[in-house]
């Protein structure tokens, strides 16, 4: 077999809108559609460095696209770049800004910005001079000079990683040069990218406070929200609400938009770990500017309000059984897990579904209607998962969903149990006639001595209809426990047997069984298909196999 087809990775990480194959206006949903239709082919476990390419384009573009920020370097003005390999010294003035914080982001600031000629020109670009001379020694030249470049904070973090003794870290230089060169786009992408590459750094906090220092506009939340996610995922909440708190007081100029943005992501997290009170807060905030959503954030501001309806009827849903606590885990792992960490473990739990199949069946009460919460949290779920694992399922030509229906109806009411519910059903409805014959015809003797006694032949007559009434309602109901029996168990397993050889959507195979209504075998009608059909609409339990079915089947 061969491989997948091979993308334009010259395209990355310059241009990921092309690689993406998107052009003129387009949005998340457009952007995500494309990344999904490539993971599909480069799936990590197979392909894991192509796949981290993907990820990383995506993340970065997708970032650009909620915030509103630029893409990519190749949108960039050229004035607003500089020659990285080329790179010497520069008669390039620092940009000074008026929002600038003049605190210090560590104690022996190196930043001389006196304006100063530069005493010596290099012969060498500096990546050439790194071969041939001591490391050690040109970081200390670097730190001595007086007018630095973007190129030589860029220099001084690269060279900081190489020496264990460096008083100073990787980030730390970037914001060094972020200080002097106001708004530098290579700079701050390159401490975007450290963000967003899970850069490890001793002290998080320390990091995000020293940024909001020096990056005091709504560009903050862009550049940083990676490192809140894992701050979020590994530290206490209360470590990170504290640093939020002190991040947010240094910022100067923001756009609601922006703040809504971030809010609504870390959210999705924070849902689980963080107090009430800080909750309520949050979402009092981002109501309070609901007119300034766009669509797309109206779909994440929907999927955390149904969060919080579930997470008010967590502790009553987690009663009913193991099973439960399996669907809730799925729940909380993929709002709090990164993508691909919360995709292989949905997975996994679909396994465990399958395999417990009838416990699940017996941990969800047909007649249970309160926890439309969780269905509409796991529907939401599995499709963003379905729509990164496989293309669109469909089923084989030359079994389509009538010839499918109607082998699945043969199967409920024709054979084995089917054949029991039919006697039982013809049983009642023959003692139903029964009565109805016989009170027809006490009526009639009723009607034939009016003349004897009105008041008495009336009495007769209401007491005859008051049993016909009673007979109808007592067979009702016990053609409708005979149907929830035989669901219960019988016919919900022959749903569940047809679901491991085929796969339709559970909505569009009870519209069909419930349009045939009956079939008919060797002249017999058989009846009762509607029945099941409206049992099926209301069993949560299956719900959750069928949906744990088509994704196993999708990944094979």
């Amino acid at each position: 077999m061969s491989g997948p087809t091979e993308p334009q990775w010259d395209l990355l990480p310059d241009h990921p809108e092309q690689f993406f194959s998107l052009s003129g206006e387009y949005d998340v949903r457009d952007l995500k559609r494309s990344y999904n239709k490539l993971i599909r082919q480069f799936k990590p476990e197979k392909y894991p460095e192509e796949f981290q390419r993907i990820r990383a384009a995506f993340e970065r573009l997708n970032d650009a696209l909620r915030y509103g920020e630029t893409p990519s370097f190749g949108s960039l003005s050229p004035d607003l770049q500089f020659d990285w390999d080329n790179a010497k010294t520069s008669d390039r003035q620092p940009a000074h800004n008026n929002q600038a914080s003049d605190a210090p982001i560590f104690d022996d600031d190196p930043v001389n910005t006196d304006a100063e000629s530069i005493t010596r020109e290099e012969t060498l670009p500096f990546h050439a001079r790194v071969k041939q001379e001591s490391i050690q020694n040109l970081y200390a030249e670097l730190i001595d000079k007086h007018l630095k470049t973007p190129y030589d904070y860029y220099a001084l973090a690269v060279l900081s990683d190489l020496l264990p003794e460096a008083e100073h870290a990787f980030p730390y230089w970037l914001l060094e040069g972020l200080k002097v060169h106001r708004e530098e786009p290579a700079l701050f992408e390159l401490l975007h990218q450290y963000f967003l590459s899970g850069g490890s750094h001793e002290n998080m906090e320390e990091l995000l406070e020293a940024t909001s220092r020096v990056i005091r506009s709504d560009r903050f939340y862009y550049l940083t929200e990676a490192a809140w996610d894992r701050l979020l995922r590994e530290k206490p909440f209360e470590s990170f609400q504290q640093t939020l708190e002190s991040c947010e007081m240094n910022l100067l100029d923001y756009q609601v938009d922006h703040r809504l943005v971030f809010y609504l992501h870390i959210l999705k997290a924070a849902l689980w770990k963080a107090d009430k009170a800080w909750i309520d807060d949050m979402f009092a905030q981002i109501e309070e500017h609901f007119d300034h959503m766009s669509f797309w954030l109206e779909e994440e501001y929907e999927f955390l309000e149904v969060v919080r309806v579930y997470q008010a009827q967590r502790t009553k849903f987690l009663r009913g059984g193991p099973e439960r606590i399996i669907i809730d885990q799925a729940i909380v792992d993929f709002c709090i897990q990164n993508e691909q960490d919360a995709d292989r473990s949905f997975l996994e739990y679909q396994h465990a579904l399958v395999s417990q199949e009838e416990a699940l069946m017996q941990n969800f009460n047909l007649q249970e209607e309160e926890f439309e919460s969780v269905q509409y949290l796991w529907e939401k779920i599995a499709n963003e998962v379905f729509d990164r694992i496989t293309l669109e399922y469909f089923p084989e030509e030359n079994e389509s969903i009538e010839q499918q229906t109607q082998w699945l109806a043969h199967r409920l009411l024709a054979e084995d149990a089917g054949l029991e519910y039919k006697f039982a059903h013809d049983t009642i409805m023959f003692l139903l006639g029964v009565v109805l014959f016989v009170s027809l015809g006490l009526g009639i003797y009723c009607l034939t001595s009016i003349l004897e006694s009105f008041w008495t032949t009336l009495l007769k007559i209401g007491s005859l209809l008051f049993v016909l009434i009673l007979a109808i309602g007592i067979s009702v109901l016990i053609i409708d426990r005979y149907i929830l029996k035989y669901y219960r168990f019988c016919w919900r397993f022959e749903i569940m047997n047809f679901y491991k050889r085929d796969w339709f959507p559970l909505e569009t195979l009870t519209d069909k069984l419930e349009q045939l209504e009956s079939i008919k075998v060797r002249g017999e009608t058989y009846e009762g298909l509607d029945s099941i059909a409206k049992l099926m609409r209301k069993d949560q339990g299956l719900w959750f196999y069928t949906t744990a079915q088509r994704l196993l089947t999708a990944c094979q």
